[in-house]
Formats: structure tokens, sequence, C-alpha cells
């Protein structure tokens, strides 16, 4: 009998989905979809592209191998959300990226296209350093867990 609650299986079960390299690139290239859709007035593309977006990890399976980059992101980004948001540039990269993001929306709403180029740009470079940024911070974090895992091995057994 299971002991989690529905709410974490089903966080479970779209982290794991999440995790396939498919999940991360298509999310990526989601984005700037959905802002040209926005741009030029396309309601259809717009809707495929939201869609896209929502649906991506309930239809794409679990991976059977987890070793791409994308899908070491996404171990980041659960290790990041459910251990507390650490790490001042982590920060300051996912602070940033909120209004450059929210600018290329109301950029392309406005009919701006160099605004709406460049700040999808920027965008999508923040999106990318913050994620190299999270993944540098899960593996150094992970190694540190195993360092004091091993020093506590290394302990002398005091029994007898």
């Amino acid at each position: 009998m299971s002991t989690t609650v529905p709410s974490e299986r089903l966080a479970q079960f779209l982290w794991e989905r999440h995790a396939n390299p498919w999940s991360g690139w298509t999310r990526v290239f989601a984005f700037p979809v959905l802002v040209y859709a926005i741009l030029t007035r396309r309601r259809r593309l717009f809707a495929v592209a939201a869609v896209a977006i929502a649906v991506n990890p309930v239809v794409l399976p679990q991976p059977e191998d987890a070793q791409a980059w994308t899908s070491d992101v996404v171990q980041a980004e659960r290790y990041w959300t459910e251990h507390g948001k650490h790490g001042t540039l982590l920060r300051a990269f996912d602070a940033a990226n909120l209004p450059v993001t929210a600018g290329a929306l109301y950029a392309a709403y406005r009919r701006k296209p160099r605004a709406t180029a460049v700040l999808t740009a920027l965008s999508m470079a923040l999106k990318f350093g913050f994620v190299s940024a999270l993944v540098r911070h899960y593996e150094s974090e992970i190694a540190d867990f195993e360092d004091a895992a091993a020093g506590a091995d290394d302990t002398p057994d005091r029994t007898g």
C-alpha cells in the first residue's frame, strides 16, 4: 500500500516524464513559437504552442535513460524546487528572467518585432544561464552530500 498522497504521485509522474529530453527541447522551442504567434496574431499557432507546453510532460514517456543534459536540468530543477531555492546566482537569473519574458510577450502583443526578438533572445539566454547554473549547483550539492556520507562511513566503529 502506498503512503504517498495523490498530489505527490502526480508530481512524481510529471517530473519523470519531464525528464524526457524531448520534453525539455520542445518546451525550449515552444516559447519562441508562442511569442511569434502573439506577434503575428496567429491564434491557431498560439493555441497549438500553449497546448504543447501544457500537455508536454503528460504525453511524453518517462525516458529509459535519463543521461541527457536536459534530464540533468529537470533533476536539478526538481531538487531546487523541493529543497528550497538556494543560491544567489540562481535567484538572480530566475528573478531577471520574469520581467524579460513578460517584456517579450508584451512587445509581441504591441507588435514591436525588434523589441520582441531582442527580449525573446535575452529571455532564452537567461533561461539557459539559469539552467546551466542550476545543474552546477545541483551537482555541487550532490557531491557535498556524497562527501559527507563518505566521511561518515570512514568514522571508526566504537562498539567494541
